[in-house]
């Protein structure tokens, strides 16, 4: 059971985690583009089931595309297509439909700045040369996670994991293999471009 010192702990936010997510946060918002290339690992702690599937993100200002398994989001800043490979379908969806805090792509990077606690956390030596810094819900109770922690490369400014604690019993992982800084990709990439899949069925 957790002691009273340890949830005061977790309730307050370590100055030091804050400075290091300050200037993550600053790095990345410097960038006009990135791509990520990433590994998804899926553990259910209860039943021992691990899944692995790859993945790309591709972000530019609000517009992004992600290709992961067997699917392409396509946000072009206005409307989020949501394509499905096997059945050849794309779900169409306006941005300012979303909910406040619902976590698209363009905001992983930047998660932390609003709704949350955090602390440095030196016990997790699983990444021994990156920072790794947890994140705590305001509203744990609207959450369907307990934590969000990051390993943070410090010198380079760079999160190369990202962990999500789910409370139905299972982990998220979000391991990021590379990152390319400011790639030249032009507005159409994040655009759906239905003549580009045939057939399609659109669904608003």
């Amino acid at each position: 059971m957790a002691t009273n010192a340890m949830l005061e702990l977790k309730a307050q936010s370590d100055k030091r985690a804050k400075d290091l997510l300050d200037k993550l946060s600053n790095k990345t918002k410097s960038l006009k583009s990135y791509k990520l290339n990433f590994t998804f690992v899926l553990n259910n702690r209860e039943q021992n089931i691990t899944q692995t599937k790859e993945g790309v993100l591709t972000v530019k200002g609000n517009k992004y595309h992600l290709k992961f398994d067997g699917q392409e989001i396509f946000c072009d800043g206005k409307n989020i297509y949501t394509y499905q490979k096997a059945s050849n379908e794309a779900q169409v969806q306006a941005v300012d439909e979303l909910d406040e805090e619902s976590i698209t792509p363009e905001k992983i990077l930047t998660i932390y700045e609003k709704g949350f606690k955090f602390r440095l956390n030196e016990e997790d030596k699983s990444m021994p040369n990156l920072k790794v810094v947890d994140l705590y819900p305001l509203e744990p109770k609207k959450k369907d996670y307990s934590i969000i922690r990051l390993y943070i490369d410090e010198g380079k400014l760079f999160v190369q994991r990202a962990l999500i604690r789910g409370k139905n019993g299972s982990d998220y992982t979000y391991n990021i293999k590379n990152m390319e800084s400011n790639p030249d990709i032009s507005d159409s990439y994040f655009v759906f471009d239905k003549n580009k899949f045939p057939g399609v069925k659109i669904i608003k």
